[in-house]
């Protein structure tokens, strides 16, 4: 049974705002305390503190702009690009603190939600659904700027 039109647009546009309103929160959060997301990006042990404090400054600028470009429909394939390559990061990064039993700091949304315990699963799996969720608008695009 084909969906309709109306459905399938109604379907696109809660995709776009969960995903968006997403990365737009999380990014607003963390723009006004770099300190405390170094301090998260930190606790993963993976960079340098001089890449960790660069990562925290323009990081949380990015989440914000590119969650615009999908809310707005500018620049969409590329901001649905760059949200999915985040959350790909997001997602090994959470994995590999997992897997090496670090007590990590998420960071997702700032110095809002601190976690006394990070819980891997629920992060892993959230992101996951996200990428799902930007892989699904993303062929959509891709399948409607098809021709005909």
């Amino acid at each position: 049974m084909a969906q309709s039109p109306e459905v399938g647009q109604w379907l696109e546009r809660l995709f776009r705002v969960i995903l968006a309103g997403f990365f737009i929160v999380a990014g607003a959060l963390k723009i006004w305390d770099p300190k405390s997301l170094t301090a998260a990006i930190e606790t993963y042990q993976v960079l340098p503190y001089s890449l960790s404090l660069l990562l925290a400054l323009f990081m949380p600028w990015l989440e914000l702009l590119a969650g615009l470009g999908v809310l707005f429909k500018k620049l969409y394939s590329g901001s649905l690009l760059l949200l999915s390559l985040l959350l790909i990061l997001f997602v090994l990064a959470l994995a590999q603190g997992w897997f090496r039993g670090l007590d990590v700091t998420c960071g997702c949304f700032g110095s809002a939600a601190h976690d006394n315990q990070t819980n891997y699963a629920w992060l892993i799996l959230r992101d996951l659904v996200l990428l799902l969720v930007a892989g699904t608008l993303w062929l959509r695009q891709t399948l409607e700027d098809r021709p005909r």
